[in-house]
């Protein structure tokens, strides 16, 4: 989360809103003066988070919208299918793994087909509907159907799947990592569910193509801290070795 709670409910207002705000409507809702929602934005646009015009401000192209899968799926698939090559090379037959509904998850399931002793667990419908003619086993999560993101499942009975179950690796990826090595996403239910599968996972391994590297989305779901490998197409990935300790950078 961002430090400042105002800083907060601001990004999540501009979240909310297809357009710009002013800050008088800012102060408005928040009953801030106009000398703090300035403050305010002023930090958050050196931040990368909004951009800011005369008299009110936006957030940053991209930084709030949820893309489908079938666009998210075509977009920088070289990237996506060289982490997923990475990150299959961890998995060993009879592990049990959690795949989030991310779609760089979705090219590691492709890579992993021919290993039918596996036990996938996930909230990633088109995951469910690419294993579901070979031999690995399948625990699918239960849950509503996102509004945001049609091909995944949300809410508290997907998160109880996660809390139940206990893998050696959870793979996992989201929109944005700043520079500091917060992991950030646009859907917080999204960032909900996959908190117990960060939890309740020997290893964890985050997949991020670098074109994410040094952006930001409103919701924050962990530090590289917690986790124990990131893996990316790009050598510019070693840049984060000091923002964590004890992490594999692949």
């Amino acid at each position: 989360m961002l430090k400042n709670e105002c800083q907060t409910q601001i990004v999540d207002i501009l979240t909310n809103h297809d357009k710009y705000v002013t800050v008088k409507e800012l102060c408005k809702m928040l009953y801030a003066s106009e000398s703090s929602i300035r403050r305010d934005l002023t930090a958050l646009e050196t931040k990368g988070i909004i951009k800011r015009s005369y008299g009110g401000a936006e957030l940053v192209t991209n930084f709030s919208r949820v893309t489908s899968f079938n666009t998210r799926y075509n977009h920088n698939v070289a990237a996506k299918k060289a982490i997923a090559k990475k990150a299959a090379s961890l998995i060993k037959d009879s592990s049990v793994i959690f795949l989030d509904q991310s779609s760089t998850a979705f090219f590691l399931a492709a890579e992993i087909l021919d290993k039918s002793s596996l036990t996938i667990v996930t909230n990633n419908i088109e995951i469910m509907n690419l294993i579901s003619g070979t031999a690995i086993n399948l625990i699918a999560s239960g849950g509503m159907l996102s509004t945001h993101n049609r091909t995944c499942f949300v809410g508290n009975d997907a998160e109880r799947t996660f809390e139940n179950i206990y893998a050696d690796f959870v793979f996992f990826s989201t929109k944005s990592i700043s520079y500091d090595g917060s992991i950030w996403d646009i859907s917080k239910s999204e960032v909900d569910v996959r908190r117990p599968m960060i939890k309740n996972a020997s290893k964890k391994v985050f997949l991020c193509d670098s074109e994410k590297f040094g952006t930001h989305s409103p919701h924050k779901q962990c530090t590289l801290d917690d986790v124990d490998y990131l893996i990316a197409e790009s050598e510019d990935a070693l840049q984060f070795a000091k923002a964590a300790n004890n992490l594999t950078i692949i």
